[in-house]
């Protein structure tokens, strides 16, 4: 039997898609990374006070870290390639985000429970926001130079 806190943190919705495949895949993955982090928090909630889940939560973090890292990439040579005119305002806000995460990897092992709770809802509430708003807004820029590129 599954315990209630074993259920995903964020459920991926239709609603959250693009419309462009690669970009869909990425973002359907860092889902289930912040869905990841989540569980491995709540596993080890009992072990708080021990050093492994500290090390559970960074080894989690370091993966989430790794993939954003890869997707922010991917996503800003797209955008970059379509000639799209926000460019700079979509590097900014990967920026100012990969820099909170790294504040948060730096201070890890000061990490508590309740700040490990904190930060997965900041991740959730960052991932949701940037797809539902930020992404959206490059989509028919994309769809456009797919359509006139034969993409």
């Amino acid at each position: 039997m599954t315990a209630d806190f074993e259920k995903d943190f964020i459920k991926w919705e239709k609603r959250f898609e693009l419309g462009i495949p690669v970009i869909d895949a990425q973002h359907k993955r860092l889902v289930a990374l912040c869905n990841d982090l989540y569980l491995t928090i709540v596993r080890n909630k009992y072990r708080a006070m021990q050093p492994e889940w500290q090390e559970a939560f960074s080894d989690a973090l370091r993966a989430t870290v790794d993939y954003i890292t890869t997707h922010f990439s991917d996503e800003e040579k797209l955008l970059s390639a379509v000639g799209y005119a926000e460019l700079d305002s979509q590097k900014s806000q990967h920026r100012a985000f990969t820099a909170q995460i790294a504040r948060t990897l730096k201070t890890f092992h000061q990490t508590t429970f309740q700040d490990a709770i904190e930060f997965v809802k900041f991740l959730y509430n960052w991932i949701l926001h940037h797809i539902a708003v930020s992404d959206k807004q490059y989509v028919s820029a994309v769809l456009e130079f797919c359509r006139r590129n034969g993409a």
